[in-house]
């Protein structure tokens, strides 16, 4: 699922793959406002607040429809 996460996000403006997808894990630089607002609904760490990185976590029971409706509320958040 984090390769799911990783691929549906790629192309988006204002993300930027920070870190190779090797496990459950998704490194991303966001802009602040878009991490700002995505972190009122969902729960995920900045890694770096420097350079706006942030960490995305799934699990074994993450679903793709998970997976893809964060994958629009990110887009949501970018383009607001």
């Amino acid at each position: 699922m984090a390769r799911r996460l990783a691929e549906g996000v790629a192309a988006l403006p204002g993300v930027e793959i920070t870190y190779p997808v090797e496990s459950n894990a998704v490194f991303v630089s966001l802009p602040e406002k878009a991490t700002a607002s995505l972190q009122e609904r969902y729960l995920f760490h900045v890694w770096d607040e420097r350079t706006g990185v942030v960490r995305w976590m799934t699990a074994f029971d993450t679903s793709p429809a998970q997976v893809d409706d964060f994958i629009e509320d990110i887009e949501r958040h970018l383009n607001a």
